[in-house]
């Protein structure tokens, strides 16, 4: 199979305690060690013995960087970061050409700037983790931070994909966690924001955007 983009090597691991929003504790090949967990979601499938796959990276304050982890026997992608440098490959079958990254407009910052129809338009990705019968969603928690980045996409007519990064969401809708983002989502769909869900295709040696999802808006 190829990839669009390799997954670096990783070691295994058992979850043992959540500590944070962002570092768990887990046990190794060689034994405990703290991990950071690179993704700001509520994660609600992790929980102690969960199968973890790390990125070895030691460091002042963790041994590594947590990869994938195991839900409903699939791998599911943790680490935004590796779907955003597969971005570029994607964006050419939804119909835009990436420009550059990471631009700054009105104030806000997005993961993208693209073109779309001529126009230079801002376009920001945002990681569904959470799967409910075969539905993923997004936020799988309440986020002021995601409805503020909803509002600055509208004003600037721009792109919102939600990248499923769960292989067993064959479907996309809002979590019920957060009626107001909901609301404002099927809203800004409305009012003609350009809204894409993607699944991606997760194994252990690398990630493949798979499919476009349907997209429905109530939760």
């Amino acid at each position: 199979m190829s990839f669009d983009v390799p997954l670096p090597e990783t070691r295994p691991a058992i979850l043992l305690e959540r500590e944070n929003r962002f570092a768990v504790r887990a046990m190794g090949e060689e034994g405990e060690l703290r991990l950071h967990l690179p993704n700001s979601g509520r994660l609600r499938f992790l929980g102690p013995g969960s199968l973890l796959r790390y990125r070895p990276h030691p460091g002042p304050k963790t041994a590594g960087r947590i990869v994938l982890a195991r839900d409903l026997g699939a791998w599911v992608l943790l680490d935004s970061r590796l779907a955003e440098e597969a971005l570029p490959w994607l964006l050419p079958r939804l119909g835009y050409r990436f420009l550059r990254a990471q631009p700054t407009i009105a104030g806000s910052r997005f993961d993208a700037l693209v073109e779309v129809q001529g126009r230079a338009v801002p376009l920001e990705m945002k990681s569904a983790t959470h799967v409910e019968k075969g539905v993923a969603c997004f936020p799988d928690a309440k986020s002021a931070r995601a409805r503020r980045h909803l509002e600055a996409l509208l004003q600037a007519q721009g792109v919102l994909i939600f990248a499923v990064l769960h292989p067993l969401g064959l479907a996309f809708r809002p979590c019920s966690f957060d009626p107001e983002f909901a609301r404002a989502l099927a809203e800004a769909s409305a009012k003609g924001l350009r809204i894409h869900a993607v699944r991606m295709a997760v194994g252990l040696e690398g990630l493949r955007w798979a499919e476009t999802l349907p997209v429905y808006f109530s939760p």
